[in-house]
């Protein structure tokens, strides 16, 4: 992809009351999730002795991410002296600081300056905000359940940063930097091969055109890489798991890739193909699907994808996925850029933003809203029985399709405790609530 103009330092147009709505909901959001799944897993009296060894442990016999499940210990293992609140902060700030990434990212991709007009730029900002929530498959799954958010959020947003900075050719780091460079890597497998792989690219072609290549950069994301794929864990893991030849990881893969568009795309694509339709004397069809270099995006999705087929069709979840979104995000935010800065699209774009706005906060915050109460009662009804001894029975809330546990629409950010008290997840909560046992009744 070829680099653009520099991001700019000082904040665009309506970019801090942008990003300012977008991190008080966010912060909302996060504060009232409540613990989720594989958290109860990770949820024991802190001691640092016993984390590095269960990490040491998983590193040998589970899986190679060994930083991420540092990270998810010590906020849960810290929860009663207050990481949760802190880790609602610091998760609504990466969240946040992934939007401003994207849009800086594609305005300097798609060649375009920021608009004039506060409120155009502020559109923009919650537009990108709205497409990076709607679009994911699973966003509850990788923003607001604390594994889940460490595991995905986090190096998507520490990549795309690196990424931007490639675009850019700032490339060249202090030791604090590559210090993190190297840690970022070391998230999630497929993500960091492929920034990896783009970082040896770039250095290539720098060195070919003689310029500075970032050889210490590459070496840096290169030894996270590596440290996360030769992990012994990887491979004991993948031996547990049901064989999956070839032709099954790509069917497998294939439904992973059409499952990506779902008609949360239809909004958004109508706002920037009306703009794309009003401009397109100046940029006509099909030219304007270049968005600048931004055509480039799609590309680095589709590589994501196929290097999912490392993973048997077993371990294919849905929020593996979300670096792909992401991507694909940031195709459509520089055709929004491309889009022309007149009056008329700028109706366009701040009245579909205000319905977008209006329908997000309709859905959303009625069901985290309900799940907060789910699991405020449930918390309670728990502690009240573990005080009398008595085996924990609690009621089944099913809602959405085929009764699963819990939906906030298309995203699954609850389970419900499972009718087997032996269910793994049913035991991690009973252990972390102090109670013999557990189960789930209609």
């Amino acid at each position: 992809m070829k680099p653009s103009a520099c991001i700019p330092p000082r904040p665009e147009p309506g970019e801090r009351v942008g990003l300012a709505l977008c991190f008080m909901f966010l912060l909302w959001a996060n504060w009232v999730t409540p613990l989720w799944a594989d958290d109860y897993c990770r949820t024991m009296p802190f001691h640092p002795a016993t984390i590095v060894r269960i990490v040491w442990g998983n590193y040998n016999f589970w899986t190679g991410r060994w930083f991420t499940t540092l990270a998810t210990f010590f906020v849960l293992d810290l929860r009663p002296y207050g990481s949760l609140a802190a880790f609602a902060v610091v998760n609504a700030g990466i969240f946040t600081f992934l939007v401003h990434v994207v849009v800086h990212m594609c305005r300097a991709v798609a060649g375009r300056p920021p608009p004039a007009c506060w409120r155009d730029g502020m559109v923009q900002y919650l537009l990108v905000f709205l497409m990076l929530w709607w679009l994911p498959r699973t966003i509850g799954e990788v923003a607001l359940w604390k594994t889940g958010a460490i595991g995905y959020l986090w190096p998507v947003a520490g990549e795309m940063w690196l990424l931007a900075r490639i675009l850019s050719r700032r490339t060249d780091m202090n030791g604090v930097q590559h210090g993190a460079v190297f840690l970022i890597a070391t998230f999630l497998e497929p993500l960091s091969l492929l920034l990896t792989l783009v970082l040896a690219g770039d250095a290539v072609r720098a060195w070919k055109r003689g310029r500075r290549a970032p050889w210490a950069l590459l070496c840096s994301h290169g030894m996270g890489t590596l440290v996360l794929g030769i992990a012994p864990g990887n491979y004991v893991r993948m031996r547990t798991m049901t064989p999956s030849p070839v032709m099954d990881r790509l069917d497998g893969l294939l439904g992973n890739l059409g499952s990506l568009f779902d008609p949360f795309w239809l909004p958004f694509v109508a706002v920037i193909g009306t703009g794309l339709f009003l401009g397109r004397r100046q940029t006509p069809f099909p030219a304007c699907r270049c968005a600048g270099h931004g055509a480039w995006f799609v590309g680095l999705a589709l590589a994501y994808m196929a290097l999912l087929l490392m993973f048997p069709r077993e371990a294919l979840a849905a929020r593996v996925s979300f670096p792909a979104s992401v991507l694909l995000v940031c195709y459509l935010t520089c055709l929004l850029f491309t889009c022309p800065a007149g009056r008329v699209f700028s109706w366009v774009m701040t009245s579909g933003c205000a319905g977008l706005a209006v329908m997000h906060m309709a859905i959303v915050v009625p069901d985290l809203v309900l799940l907060a109460r789910i699991s405020h009662d449930r918390v309670a009804s728990t502690r009240e029985q573990v005080a009398r001894d008595q085996p924990v029975v609690l009621p089944r809330v099913t809602m959405g399709p085929r009764h699963k546990l819990l939906y906030v629409r298309k995203d699954i950010i609850f389970v419900g405790i499972n009718p087997d008290p032996h269910n793994m997840l049913t035991m991690c909560f009973a252990r972390a609530m102090g109670a013999s046992s557990v189960r789930s009744v209609p």
